[in-house]
């Protein structure tokens, strides 16, 4: 902001409009700490509708609609195709965190997101229901899903923890998942039933005040 010129963002308004969660994640992945940053509202709006609701919103919405509509919400047994690729992250996210590199911790989760939504590409789950023949596979993609949407919900506690604690609810979770401790895969139980898929951030037609 410069006073001088005038060219101050209301937070207030940005967060009645967009939400906190959106508002956070745009200081944390756009602003470092140290350096000058530069806040535009063609920006702010690119990245929540590609990062947040094409990328993880998107990655969310669909891993539990499909684990909904395929298995009638009821997770599969233990898959770990994924799991190497979350532990990366896992450590890593750690490492930047108690290094206080809160904008690379961001974007090293945000490596977890776009390795999922890859992932769905890949695996194409929604053919695989299709053919009775490929159950089995099936269920190693939706556990695979659901299990690094907890994983993720965990991770974004600590920058965007009302979007955590929505995640955890939509997979049928108790409590908030802010001990970094349960970052570990493997902790969705077969036979644990999911909550209901929402949208986690809708698309937004109006243009960000300020």
């Amino acid at each position: 902001m410069s006073k001088s010129t005038g060219n101050v963002v209301d937070p207030i308004s940005v967060i009645d409009e967009w939400g906190l969660d959106a508002f956070r994640f745009y200081v944390l992945r756009e602003l470092d700490i140290g350096p000058d940053g530069n806040w535009t509202d063609a920006g702010f709006k690119s990245r929540y509708e590609a990062e947040l609701g094409n990328g993880l919103g998107n990655l969310i919405n669909r891993s539990l609609s499909m684990l909904k509509r395929y298995r009638n919400g009821l997770v599969p047994p233990v898959a770990n195709e994924l799991a190497a690729d979350a532990e990366k992250v896992i450590a890593e996210t750690r490492e930047l965190l108690l290094q206080n590199q809160l904008q690379r911790a961001l974007q090293s989760v945000w490596s977890l997101v776009t390795r999922a939504n890859q992932y769905v590409e890949q695996t194409a789950p929604f053919r695989l229901a299709k053919d009775p023949s490929t159950a089995t596979r099936l269920d190693e993609v939706l556990y695979n899903l659901a299990e690094v949407c907890r994983i993720l919900a965990v991770l974004l506690w600590p920058f965007l923890p009302g979007t955590a604690a929505k995640i955890y609810a939509q997979l049928g979770l108790s409590g908030e998942p802010n001990k970094f401790s349960e970052a570990r895969w493997g902790g969705l139980a077969a036979g644990h039933t999911i909550g209901t898929p929402a949208p986690l951030f809708p698309r937004k037609e109006t243009k960000v005040q300020g």
